[in-house]
């Protein structure tokens, strides 16, 4: 068994916030040059796991309002046909299936509400 596998071993992994607090924590203790580069690192870490964790809740807002507009044009379609069937007497369902084709044709946001990664 190496070295590596030993450290490996006895240490499990960190959280962000633990390696962000052990690089400010060893940067005093290391020469000037390398403890500037480490506490750089850990704030550079640190504002791009902010923006990051932002970026997310933007972006699951964002498929939330998608998925509620895309009900909406489903529903208004079919509120169309409706009309148009009464004033017609004629079932149809033109308006749902333009809809339906012009949704398939605009890129879906895919995004697991249940599987989000947590930082």
């Amino acid at each position: 068994m190496t070295n590596t596998q030993n450290v490996t071993e006895l240490q499990p992994r960190m959280t962000r916030e633990q390696l962000i607090d052990a690089a400010r924590k060893a940067a005093p203790l290391l020469p000037a040059a390398y403890g500037w580069m480490v506490n750089e690192l850990a704030n550079r870490l640190d504002y791009t796991s902010v923006a990051l964790c932002e970026a997310m809740a933007q972006r699951k807002e964002l498929a939330e309002q998608n998925a509620t507009l895309r009900e909406d044009v489903t529903s208004w379609a079919k509120e169309c046909d409706r009309i148009e069937e009464r004033y017609t007497k004629t079932p149809t369902n033109m308006h749902l299936l333009e809809a339906q084709r012009e949704l398939r044709e605009l890129p879906s946001v895919v995004i697991s509400l249940n599987n989000e990664v947590v930082l």
